[in-house]
C-alpha cells in the first residue's frame, strides 16, 4: 500500500469565523491560542485554551485514482475528529489519542473534492492534564489497489524454540484480494537486507499466515534492540499488486513466580517512568523527530521502561522505543463509565471500548518495545461500583483473545473510606486499627489481572505478595521522595517487576502538583492558581535537563558515575517549607549566593557510595556516611569551589561563577529538529544558574517551533521566539531548512552567540 505524506496543503479556521489560514501539520492550536487565568482548562490543563477549529484540504481526483483504494490514515486528532469528504460524514472519532482509517474510496468522484475535519476543542475541561486542540499528529494519504493488504494487516508473533525462534506472521486481506491467482510473498530480512526466509502463501481467505522457525536470530533487548523487516507482497498472476512491510523484533514475554518478568528467559526489572503524550515546549505536536529526542533523553537517564500515562501514545514514540530499546506499558485510559472530568473519554467508552481498545492493540501489535497493556488507570470503578468487577474480567477477555502473548496490567490507587475518592486516596495511610478498604475492596478487580498496576502503595507489598500468592505487583506509579522504598522492595521480591517514576519527564497541565514553598493563596489542594502550566515533578525538565530527584533516582539505582551536588538556598537553612507529595525539596546544583557570605547552608550530596567527603575552596568539610543515597553537610557559605569525593573515588564540584557575560549554546538534533539550549555564562562558561534576564532566539535557514524555559509558573507563550531564562537558560526548537542553517541567541548586556553547528547526539 503507498502510504504518501499528507501534512501539507492544509488551512484551518475557527468555526463560525470567516476566513482561514495556511497551515501545516501536525499542528496543536491550543498552543496559539493565550493562555488565560479563565481558561476553561483550570489548573489540570495549565491554563490552557481551546476551541472548536475546522481544518480543510483539497484533494484532485483523477481517473487513476478513481480505480483505487484511497483512504486517509491520521495518527490522532485531539480531543475527537469528525472527517467528511464534502458534505459526507467518512467517521467520527471521539478519542483523539487513537490513530484511524477514513475511507474515501466510496464518496469520491471526478475532480476536485474537499476534506474537512472538524475538531471540538472547547468542550473543557476534558481531562486531568493537558491535551491540545487539532491534528496533532501526522496524517498519510493510503492508495492500493482494491485487492489489498489491509492497513495495519500484516502482525508478527515471535515465540522462543528451544534455541531457536518461532515466527508466527499473518496478513489481513480485502475482499478482492481472495481470488484463485492470488498469493502472497512473505519474506524476511535482517538489517543488511539478507533474507533469511521466504515463502508463497496461496490465497483461500481473507486471512493467511506463515509458520517459520529459524536459528541464528539476535534477540531484541533494551541493550541490542535488533529489528528484522517483514514484508508480505500481495500476487496477482505473479505480479506484485499490493506490498506490506513491518519491522519485527524477536522477543518473548513471560511472568515467573520465582523470577518475576522474564524477556528472552532472562529476569529484568523495570526502571520505569511515566510520561503523558505532549512534547513540552510543542504542546502536543508529535512528529518523528521529536518522538525520538524524547526517547533517548529517556534511555539515557536509565530508563529501560516506559508507561504511557494514561492513553495510547503516538506511533512514533513507540517507532522510537523500538529502535533505541525502551520497554513500553501500552495504556488505554484514564476513565471507563465514571468520569473525572465533564467531557472526557467516559461519555463514549460504554458505546466504543471494544471497538477503540481492539484498534490500539491492532496498531500497536507489532512493536516488540510493548510488554505490557493496560486497560486503565486510577478507574473509579475499581472498588466494584458500576459494575467495576465485571468490566474488568470482560476487558481482560476480551484482550486477550486479540493477544495473549503480552500480561495485561491496570494502574489503581488506594482506595478509602469515600469509595470514588480519587486523588485525596493517593496519599491516604492505612492505619493500624483501620479498615483496609483498598484490600477488600479491590480483589475482585485485580484478580483478572495479569500483574496489579499500584499507584503510591509499595507499602503494601510485602502483606499484598503474601495475601495473594499469585498475584505480580508492578508500581505503576512512585514518588522521588520514595524512590529507594520502592527501589529496594522491587529488587527484594520476585513478583514485584518493577517501578514506575512519576513523572519521568515533566508535562503541561497537572499544574503545580510538584509545587515547593506554596503560599497559601496559590492554590488550594494538589493544584496551583495561574500562572501555573506545568506539573513541575520529574527527572527530566520540560527542556530535557535532569532535575536533582532525576540525580537522586540514578543514585538509588546505582547508576550515578559521579556524585550530585544540591544545595539549599541559604535563606532557606534547614527550612524546606511545603513539598508536595509529588515534589523534591528545593535544591540547586550551584554555588552562587551573593550577600549570603558567612551564613549557613545546607548541602547534600546524592551518592550510592558509603560516604563523601566535601571540600570548599581545598579545605576540608568533613566526611558524612551516606543515608538513604545522601550525605548532608552544614557549613558557612563562601565562594569559590566545592567539591565533592565519595568513598569510591568520584568527584563532582560546583564554582561561583564571574559575572555574567555571553551566552553558550548545548544543542541536540534527530533529523530536521533541533533542541538548542541558549546558557548564561560567566567568560570561564560556568553556568550563571540564577540569572534571569530575557534571551531572544533567531534564525536563518530554519524555523523556530518553539521557545521557553523550564519555568513552571510563567507567563509566557511558547510561540514569542523568546523566553526569560530559568536556571540560567532557555531553549528554542528548531525545524532546520537548510543544511547552513544558524541560530542566534541575544540577551541584554551579554555578547550573542550564533551557531551553524547542530551536534547530533541521538
Amino acid at each position: 500500500m503507498k502510504r504518501t505524506d499528507f501534512c501539507q496543503g492544509w488551512t484551518y479556521r475557527v468555526w463560525g469565523v470567516p476566513g482561514g489560514a495556511p497551515v501545516s501539520l501536525p499542528h496543536d492550536y491550543s498552543q496559539h491560542l493565550p493562555r488565560s487565568a479563565a481558561s476553561k482548562s483550570g489548573s489540570a490543563g495549565g491554563w490552557f485554551q481551546g476551541a472548536n477549529i475546522i481544518y480543510d484540504k483539497e484533494i484532485d481526483v483523477t481517473e487513476e485514482l478513481l480505480s483505487q483504494r484511497v483512504m486517509l490514515e491520521f495518527e490522532g486528532v485531539l480531543p475527537g475528529a469528525e472527517v467528511y469528504l464534502d458534505d459526507a460524514l467518512l467517521l467520527r472519532q471521539p478519542y483523539g489519542y487513537l490513530s484511524f482509517v477514513a475511507d474515501l474510496t466510496p464518496h469520491l468522484r471526478l475532480g476536485t473534492q474537499k476534506i474537512r475535519v472538524n475538531v471540538h476543542g472547547d468542550a473543557l475541561p476534558n481531562s486531568r492534564w493537558y491535551v491540545g486542540t487539532g491534528i496533532c499528529r501526522p496524517v498519510y494519504l493510503l492508495q492500493s489497489p482494491k485487492a489489498c493488504i489491509e492497513p495495519w494487516g500484516l502482525h508478527a508473533q515471535t515465540r522462543q524454540a528451544g534455541g531457536d525462534w518461532r515466527l508466527s506472521a499473518w496478513a489481513c486481506l480485502s475482499e478482492e484480494a481472495v481470488h484463485p491467482g492470488c498469493s502472497v510473498l512473505f519474506t524476511l530480512k535482517d538489517a543488511s537486507g539478507a533474507v533469511l526466509c521466504q515463502a508463497e502463501v496461496p490465497v483461500r481467505e481473507k486471512r493467511l499466515s506463515l509458520e517459520e522457525t529459524l536459528g541464528g536470530i539476535q534477540a531484541w533487548t533494551p541493550d541490542s534492540p535488533a529489528l528484522y523487516q517483514l514484508s508480505a507482497q500481495l500476487l496477482a498472476n505473479g505480479e506484485t499488486v499490493d506490498e506490506a512491510f513491518i519491522s519485527v523484533g524477536f522477543r518473548e514475554v513471560k511472568l515467573d513466580r520465582e523470577r518475576g518478568l522474564t524477556l528472552n528467559g532472562e529476569a529484568i526489572k523495570l526502571r520505569g517512568g511515566c510520561v503523558h503524550h505532549d512534547n513540552g515546549l510543542l504542546g502536543a505536536v508529535s512528529c518523528k523527530d521529536a518522538e525520538h529526542i524524547k526517547v533517548t533523553r529517556l534511555k539515557n537517564h536509565g530508563f529501560n521502561a516506559v508507561r504511557c500515562a494514561h492513553n495510547p501514545p503516538a506511533p512514533a514514540f513507540l517507532d522510537a522505543c523500538d529502535t533505541w530499546g525502551l520497554l513500553v506499558m501500552d495504556e488505554f485510559t484514564d476513565v471507563w463509565n465514571i468520569g473525572k472530568n465533564p467531557y472526557d473519554y467516559h461519555l463514549h467508552f460504554q458505546d466504543r471500548w471494544r471497538q477503540d481498545l481492539g484498534s490500539m492493540i491492532q496498531r500497536d501489535w507489532n512493536h516488540p518495545s510493548v510488554i505490557l497493556w493496560s486497560i486503565g488507570n486510577e478507574i473509579p470503578e475499581r472498588d466494584g461500583s458500576g459494575n467495576g468487577y465485571a468490566l474488568c474480567e470482560e476487558m481482560c477477555r476480551f484482550v486477550r483473545e486479540m493477544d495473549d502473548t503480552r500480561p495485561v496490567t491496570a494502574a489503581l490507587n488506594n482506595i478509602g473510606q469515600r469509595r470514588l475518592d480519587m486523588l485525596a486516596a493517593n496519599v491516604q495511610a492505612d492505619g493500624p486499627d483501620s479498615v483496609d478498604f483498598f484490600g477488600i475492596l479491590s480483589e475482585k478487580y485485580l484478580a483478572p489481572l495479569d500483574v496489579a498496576g499500584y499507584n503510591y502503595l509499595s507499602r503494601r507489598y510485602e502483606k499484598d505478595l503474601a495475601a495473594y500468592p499469585r498475584r505480580f505487583i508492578c508500581g505503576t506509579e512512585s514518588v522521588a521522595k520514595e524512590a529507594l522504598e520502592c527501589w529496594q522492595k522491587t529488587l527484594a521480591h520476585p513478583r514485584v517487576i518493577g517501578d514506575f517514576a512519576w513523572a519521568a519527564m515533566d508535562y503541561l497541565g497537572e499544574a503545580g502538583i510538584g509545587h515547593v514553598w506554596r503560599k497559601p493563596e496559590d492554590g488550594e489542594g494538589f493544584f496551583e492558581k495561574w500562572p501555573w502550566r506545568q506539573a513541575n515533578c520529574a527527572d527530566i525538565d520540560l527542556c530535557g535537563n535532569v532535575t536533582p530527584a532525576g540525580y537522586y533516582r540514578k543514585a538509588v539505582w546505582g547508576t550515578l558515575d559521579r556524585p550530585f551536588i544540591a544545595v539549599q538556598h541559604p535563606k532557606h537553612f534547614h527550612e524546606d517549607g511545603e513539598v508536595s507529595y509529588w515534589a523534591w525539596p528545593e535544591r540547586h546544583p550551584a554555588w552562587d549566593f551573593p550577600g549570603w557570605e558567612g551564613k549557613p547552608v545546607q548541602v547534600d550530596v546524592y551518592s550510592a557510595a558509603q560516604s563523601v567527603t566535601l571540600l570548599l575552596n581545598g579545605r576540608e568539610i568533613g566526611t558524612v556516611p551516606c543515608r538513604d543515597c545522601i550525605a548532608s553537610f552544614d557549613l558557612l557559605y563562601a565562594p569559590g569551589a566545592l567539591k565533592a569525593v565519595d568513598s569510591l573515588g568520584n568527584s563532582a564540584s560546583l564554582r561561583t561563577p564571574g559575572s555574567a557575560s555571553r551566552i553558550q549554546f548545548s544543542a541536540c538534533r534527530a533529523g530536521s529538529l533541533a533542541y538548542v539550549s541558549a546558557q548564561i555564562t560567566d567568560a570561564d562558561r560556568n553556568l550563571c544558574f540564577f540569572d534571569q534576564r530575557e534571551i531572544s532566539f533567531s534564525c536563518e535557514g530554519g524555523e523556530i517551533l518553539a521557545a521557553g524555559s523550564a519555568d513552571p509558573a510563567s507567563e509566557e507563550d511558547f510561540q514569542q521566539g523568546k523566553a526569560r531564562a530559568y536556571h540560567g537558560q532557555a531553549t528554542a526548537v528548531i525545524r532546520i531548512l537548510d543544511d547552513s542553517a544558524s541560530v542566534c541567541a541575544q540577551a541584554a548586556g551579554l555578547v550573542p552567540n550564533e551557531s551553524t553547528k547542530f551536534f547530533i547526539n541521538i
